[in-house]
């Protein structure tokens, strides 16, 4: 996953702006000292590279860390570094939230991960792009790091055809019509429509769509859409979105689709970090 150094820059200046006053009153410059991050509770690890790069920014030395992606118990130490105390006390709540809340998503994301694989072994657990604003490559890495990979990247990067689009360009028989010429123009592309209706869905089926994304249709009910739909289109990608969480998920993952579309991991509880603090001198 690229940082680059431009976001780890702005997330060290929405803490400091300018100078650590606190710091700076107590006379807390040149001092030598040590920071260490460690979990409170089993979790799933993501943004240790990102403070390392905090770290680095700051001039504090990296001892050790555990990569993203693996797993950490009660007590283990996640990231460590020394320097001066002025710097580990600028790096030490921007490193901590960090922390946090990407290990919430990783956490999150590889329960939900395993419980769905208990029940449908190749469906793929897929994220929306609802995250919260300004947060985008740090959430993306932690998704991934749990395990899930995101949906869309963006606008720029996949054809996902909602009802608003197909209201915009004169209603479904247009968008029908227009399908041979989308698949054409778009050939290197896969073209997903979202639908709650099966004969939409067929229909879609029949003029080429590469994927059917089914918008809050009750797990129960979907099984029966897709049992239907891959008999005659069997290489048409199916996915569940629209209220799928940790809660409902496998249920869904029992439905025949290839993937559940979820915007839930985002909202991950954050994990608890704790920070231990030293003067070395």
């Amino acid at each position: 996953m690229f940082i680059p150094q431009e976001e780890i820059d702005r997330l060290i200046k929405e803490d400091v702006p300018y100078i650590d006053l606190t710091s700076w009153s107590l006379g807390i410059r040149e001092q030598p000292g040590r920071i260490a991050y460690y979990t409170r509770e089993d979790s799933v690890v993501c943004g240790t590279e990102e403070v390392k790069m905090i770290f680095d920014r700051l001039n504090i030395k990296t001892e050790r860390f555990i990569p993203s992606g693996e797993a950490a118990k009660p007590g283990d130490e996640l990231i460590s570094g020394a320097g001066r105390g002025c710097d580990i006390n600028m790096a030490w709540k921007v490193g901590q939230n960090i922390l946090e809340h990407c290990s919430g998503i990783a956490t999150k994301t590889r329960g939900m991960v395993r419980t769905v694989r208990e029940h449908g072994p190749h469906v793929a657990i897929l994220t929306t792009r609802k995250g919260f604003p300004g947060t985008k490559p740090l959430v993306i890495k932690a998704v991934m790091a749990g395990g899930a990979v995101p949906h869309r990247l963006g606008l720029s990067e996949t054809v996902l055809i909602f009802k608003q689009h197909v209201d915009y360009i004169g209603g479904f028989k247009a968008l029908l019509a227009k399908m041979p010429g989308l698949k054409a123009e778009c050939c290197e592309k896969k073209i997903l429509v979202e639908t709650c209706d099966y004969d939409e869905a067929r229909r879609l089926c029949e003029a080429g769509a590469d994927g059917i994304q089914f918008d809050k249709i009750p797990a129960g009910s979907l099984k029966e859409i897709v049992a239907k739909l891959r008999e005659e289109f069997p290489g048409v990608v199916y996915l569940a979105a629209g209220g799928v969480n940790e809660n409902n998920a496998a249920e869904y993952a029992q439905t025949g689709i290839d993937g559940i579309v979820t915007t839930s991991l985002y909202t991950a509880k954050p994990v608890d970090i704790g920070v231990n603090i030293v003067n070395t001198k």
